[in-house]
């Protein structure tokens, strides 16, 4: 149902037939939305979204001047708070998953439907008053500074990525609502989580669940808990996790591997904020915030593979974080380093070595998919290794595949090689067409078809590329 406070939203409709534009405001006006503004040229959004309160977005795709794909680039870069849902006849996939991919909210295709109308803008609504109430995203200025906050002491940066994170966190703590946090494995998401937690000051303990080898039934026997005799071998009641947390938090990670029986019963529990235990037919309140952690893109997995509910993610989503990976904060590097040679000394009780600025600069150029548990691991098996007092370059790249010369106690230089000094060894021709990909991507802001035209490819063939490319890491990270 829309509320009134919701009716006080406004409505930027873009379409360049006005025929639509006078339809889609009629629909609207029925619906109790009194504030629609429209707008027949795309090249105009940004200013017209310029004061409005709460506003949303309702874009169509193929337009002249500026197409929607195109706007939807420019309102992640300048108002990524706004919600936009786009309308369009183009029902392909790959479509639907790039603009997802660029930070559309949902995708309706014509014809409408009129319940997936009405469902899509009462999500919109309600995320975009949170946004705009609770985050106060248009009055946040960007800090480059770090923060003095205590809960992110655990985080080892100087990356500004990284202390914007920081920021947004102390802008949605407070707030109770779900939080999803999206990166790839290794790269801190329990971290964050718990920074989340400290910050919200919340008085109860935080409690971390993978749930990546639940099945539904141990699912709901973790989180719900169960009473005697629920089961074969229940010979006692037992509270579950989510009572553990009570007035705290519960963390849910890879949650993109719930199978589909239990997102239901986490959509439910979101919504009705009540659980029932095992074999018990009276319910229990949920009194803890939920953050959910996940190692691959859940909005891709709903619209493309149909494995993941949409209106769960929206659901989880509500508070919305991406971490980077460590290959785009190398500037990290050194800092960790450092901080995890004094933790691994101090864990086998030696003397804490040092490390060579080589093994450094080695370590910098390595792409580190694996992220800070890779490096974790290397620093590790360096400090046992080490006898000298000090870690040489040959430790580390000895664990990296390095294929060097060793001349006296000399490391041949790989200076007058710009692919090794790039790499930090000799890549494969894979590596070469994967890194190729990545640039052309990024000079393109993720535009398929540009960057196949500057790789010399159909967009076919690139697509096939990066989704086996996907499959390829999301195996390695099984």
């Amino acid at each position: 149902m829309i509320n009134a406070k919701m009716k006080n939203c406004q409505i930027l409709l873009v379409d360049d037939e006005q025929s639509e534009l006078d339809a889609y405001s009629l629909l609207l006006m029925s619906m109790g939305i009194r504030n629609v503004t429209t707008l027949n040229d795309s090249r105009g959004v940004l200013a017209a979204l310029e004061g409005m309160y709460a506003p949303i977005l309702f874009l169509d795709l193929n337009m002249p001047n500026m197409s929607g794909q195109d706007v939807l680039r420019e309102m992640k870069a300048k108002k990524p708070q706004v919600p936009v849902i786009i309308i369009t006849a183009n029902s392909e996939i790959e479509t639907a998953v790039e603009c997802l991919r660029l930070g559309a909210h949902d995708y309706l295709v014509k014809p409408i439907d009129l319940k997936m109308f009405s469902s899509a803008l009462r999500n919109a609504l309600e995320i975009g008053l949170l946004r705009n109430e609770v985050m106060s995203l248009k009055g946040i200025s960007f800090d480059p500074a770090p923060h003095a906050n205590p809960a992110f002491k655990p985080i080892v940066t100087k990356n500004p990525v990284m202390f914007g994170i920081f920021q947004y966190i102390e802008s949605i703590a407070g707030s109770g609502l779900p939080t999803l946090i999206l990166g790839e494995t290794g790269s801190g998401k329990e971290l964050i989580a718990r920074a989340i937690h400290e910050v919200s000051g919340l008085p109860g303990e935080f409690v971390a669940v993978d749930i990546s080898g639940l099945d539904d039934t141990l699912f709901s026997d973790t989180l719900f808990g169960h009473t005697r005799g629920a089961y074969t071998g229940a010979d006692s009641n037992r509270p579950g996790l989510l009572e553990k947390a009570r007035g705290g938090t519960i963390f849910l990670d890879e949650i993109g591997d719930l199978s589909e029986v239990s997102q239901v019963k986490l959509l439910r529990l979101l919504q009705e904020k009540i659980y029932y235990p095992l074999g018990s037919d009276q319910p229990k309140q949920c009194l803890a915030r939920v953050i959910t952690a996940a190692n691959k893109d859940l909005s891709r997995l709903a619209v493309q593979e149909g494995r993941f509910r949409m209106d769960l993610y929206y659901r989880l989503s509500t508070h919305l974080i991406r971490l980077p990976p460590l290959r785009d904060r190398r500037e990290d590097i050194p800092l960790l380093v450092e901080y995890l040679v004094a933790s691994a000394a101090k864990a086998m009780h030696k003397a804490t070595p040092a490390i060579s600025r080589e093994a450094v600069t080695l370590l910098q150029r390595h792409a580190f998919w694996g992220n800070i548990r890779e490096l974790k691991a290397y620093i590790s098996d360096a400090v046992a290794r080490c006898e000298g007092g000090q870690i040489q370059e040959g430790l580390i790249a000895e664990r990296l595949g390095e294929a060097v010369s060793m001349m006296g106690s000399q490391v041949l230089a790989t200076a007058n090689n710009p692919l090794e000094a790039l790499f930090g060894h000799f890549p494969s021709l894979e590596e070469l067409a994967d890194y190729a990909v990545d640039v052309a991507l990024s000079s393109t802001q993720n535009n398929q078809n540009k960057a196949a035209q500057l790789l010399g490819v159909s967009r076919q063939a690139l697509h096939k590329r990066l989704k086996k490319r996907d499959a390829n890491r999301s195996e390695a990270e099984l």
